[in-house]
């Protein structure tokens, strides 16, 4: 039986809602209304699909556990984010190809674009891939620095139209946030939100988890927080698991869904490779240097672009937002292991 990637929380909620057997063969061999009721009931079907890596949270969709399974702590780990960084951009250059990075005009993909070009030998091979909301979220940046140092190409933000060369690889900036979590500031504000968004309070954020979220929420994850990699202490570790673990099948595949197969897998998350997740998993370093501080969040980022390419200003001042290169179409229900779309 083919199994499920990514699926479209709200689309899907609303067939099961009216009529669970329309999806019957999409279904979890393990489904029933109570499993699917909870997910509704803690609001993990308002926006973002949800899936527990590390196999302990049941889900009421055939999902494929196999894809991107969650790592294991390791003992001594000294690497830094840097190396880590320098591993990936030069496997993606030694590829020979023209790079066009998803640029966003936020920090991942504008820290993604400098680093690349900091390792080129090839300068010309790293290119911008953006969109007028790009200028608009980074245009100082864009203006004074960007496009005197790359080849750039800036289009109206779409989707099944994008135009692909080939012979080139696109990297996109999806995993930063899976990485490091949501910043201190950033809670939901009421309407639908991202589910770690709802997790405690600014107030709350770095004491116990377990005095300050639902208990029955807690109840139900469980199993989950009992096996992560790493310990969950905190509302801020709790809300870093949960994007990092629930979320990281969003981050690869939510910018693929409408693109036609053979052109989706030329999108890379730059982010997507076990070092990187090893890091998230094993860094002693906190993800927000100063706490409640949520422009030190990514600090880790903000000091390379201060200190190798003297953005001071840009680091110490650019605001982690929600930054989002293309649309997506609301009319599709699922994307399934085999790179195949199912439609509604």
């Amino acid at each position: 039986m083919k199994k499920i990637l990514y699926y479209n929380v709200h689309l899907v909620s609303h067939v099961i809602d009216a009529d669970k057997m329309v999806l019957s063969k999409f279904l979890s061999p393990n489904y029933n209304d109570a499993l699917f009721d909870n997910y509704s009931k803690f609001g993990l079907n308002k926006h973002n699909a949800v899936f527990d890596r590390s196999g302990h949270l049941p889900h009421f969709l055939n999902m494929d556990l196999t894809a991107h399974p969650m790592l294991k702590k390791i003992e001594n780990y000294n690497l830094s984010f840097f190396e880590i960084t320098e591993l990936r951009c030069k496997q993606l250059l030694a590829t020979g190809k023209p790079i066009n990075v998803l640029w966003s005009g936020g920090i991942d993909s504008t820290y993604i674009l400098l680093m690349l070009y900091y390792f080129a030998n090839d300068k010309s091979q790293v290119r911008i891939e953006g969109t007028y909301n790009s200028i608009i979220e980074s245009g100082d940046m864009f203006d004074r620095k960007l496009k005197h140092m790359f080849h750039y190409n800036i289009n109206v933000a779409a989707g099944t139209d994008f135009k692909y060369n080939d012979d080139a690889l696109y990297v996109s900036g999806m995993g930063g946030n899976q990485l490091f979590g949501p910043t201190d500031n950033m809670f939901a504000t009421g309407g639908p939100a991202m589910f770690h968004h709802t997790l405690g309070t600014k107030e709350t954020i770095y004491e116990s988890y377990e005095r300050n979220i639902d208990p029955e929420l807690l109840e139900f994850f469980d199993p989950m927080i009992k096996n992560s990699p790493k310990p969950i202490e905190t509302v801020a570790d709790l809300r870093w698991y949960c994007i990092f673990n629930l979320d990281w099948y969003t981050a690869l595949y939510e910018h693929k869904i409408v693109i036609e197969k053979c052109k989706a897998e030329k999108i890379m998350a730059f982010f997507d490779t076990e070092q990187f997740q090893e890091w998230a998993i094993n860094t002693k370093e906190p993800f927000t240097k100063i706490k409640g501080n949520a422009n030190t969040h990514r600090w880790q980022m903000r000091e390379i672009l201060s200190d190798l390419f003297g953005e001071n200003h840009y680091a110490d001042n650019k605001s982690k937002l929600i930054s989002s290169y293309g649309m997506v179409d609301p009319t599709w229900l699922f994307l399934l292991s085999n790179g195949e779309n199912i439609l509604a």
